[in-house]
């Protein structure tokens, strides 16, 4: 019998899964939000002061289930205002949007976070900044697991996993 899905669709489901996977047990392992016990939890309209005045660095970019190389030296921040605004630098330029979070939990972006600065910069850079501002409106999701912020698309093909700076 012949398999439902291709070779193709089948490998990018297994490497999906096993992307899930690792990240639950990366983001299980974390603990280390105050009043919390650490725990992955999906952030809402009740918890979103969690995301707020904290600076976050990105350290992983899946886009469509492709993954993304950070280097280093690459620079790509995030930080959330409780007023609902959003801004941050995106490997070239500094950014600003807002956002808001539904009390099931549902990420909306309201104005889309977009360039505020005119810089160029190298072409690998200019792709990574395209890369993670295309990303970045595609997630519709936050779970907080202490230190770490993975904002994802409900169906999990586009993951931004960040770290809080300094830590």
């Amino acid at each position: 019998m012949k398999p439902i899905y291709g070779d193709a669709v089948a490998h990018g489901l297994l490497q999906t899964a096993s992307l899930m996977l690792l990240l639950i047990a990366f983001l299980g392992a974390c603990a280390h939000v105050s009043g919390d016990d650490g725990a992955a939890r999906v952030v809402d309209a009740r918890t979103a002061h969690r995301l707020s005045q904290r600076n976050w660095d990105l350290k992983g970019l899946t886009v469509d289930g492709r993954q993304i190389v950070i280097d280093v030296d690459t620079v790509i921040t995030i930080r959330f205002s409780p007023d609902g605004q959003v801004a941050g630098f995106a490997a070239v330029n500094r950014y600003s949007g807002t956002y808001s979070l539904s009390g099931s939990g549902k990420l909306n972006w309201g104005r889309i976070p977009t360039v505020v600065t005119g810089n160029i910069g190298l072409p690998e850079l200019m792709e990574k900044q395209r890369a993670y501002l295309r990303a970045l409106v595609q997630t519709d999701a936050a779970v907080l697991a202490g230190r770490v912020l993975v904002l994802q698309s409900v169906d999990a093909t586009t993951v931004l996993t960040f770290n809080e700076a300094g830590f």
